[in-house]
């Protein structure tokens, strides 16, 4: 028996496994869904700006690059917006269909040392955080399906939310 035979077929088969995971995974962000629910109402100019993303009277954008909140906070403020607050389950099921198995930032946070999460227009927020015992102070959604509390400093995508025109 050829040795090396046998551990290329096994190297080739890792690869194919490894391969087929990342295919699934990330399926449904290369080709779409097909489920309408889910899908975004692109406006092309008319009510939301180009490249948003009309849903229940407002505008939401989806970053492709990832910042730290602060910085996201401000890129939503360049663009007439606030980063988004989900304050009803049905944009929370509607922002998280479309987020994915990505983690996006959101306009909840906390000081520093506080036990209050409010969201960035000051209202408080009265859901639950997992991981906020940890000290971090802002929340991301996306993946878990929760609203999850996240260190600041570090870089995720982001969701801007405006009313449309």
């Amino acid at each position: 028996m050829n040795w090396h035979m046998i551990i290329s077929g096994i190297i080739v088969v890792v690869i194919k496994v490894v391969g087929m995971t990342f295919f699934l995974l990330y399926f449904s962000q290369i080709f779409g869904r097909n489920d309408e629910s889910t899908i975004p109402t692109r406006s092309y100019g008319t009510v939301c700006p180009r490249t948003w993303d009309f849903h229940q009277g407002k505008c939401f954008f989806f970053s492709f690059s990832e910042s730290p909140w602060e910085d996201s906070r401000d890129y939503c403020a360049t663009q007439g917006s606030t980063l988004a607050i989900v304050n009803t389950p049905e944009k929370l099921k509607y922002l998280q269909d479309i987020a994915g198995i990505e983690n996006y930032f959101i306009g909840l946070v906390r000081q520093p040392g506080e036990k209050k999460w409010r969201w960035i227009n000051n209202s408080v927020f009265n859901g639950n955080v997992t991981n906020q015992n940890q000290n971090f102070n802002c929340v991301t959604i996306g993946l878990t399906k929760t609203y999850d509390a996240a260190s600041c400093e570090v870089s995720y995508r982001w969701i801007c939310e405006m009313n449309a025109k």
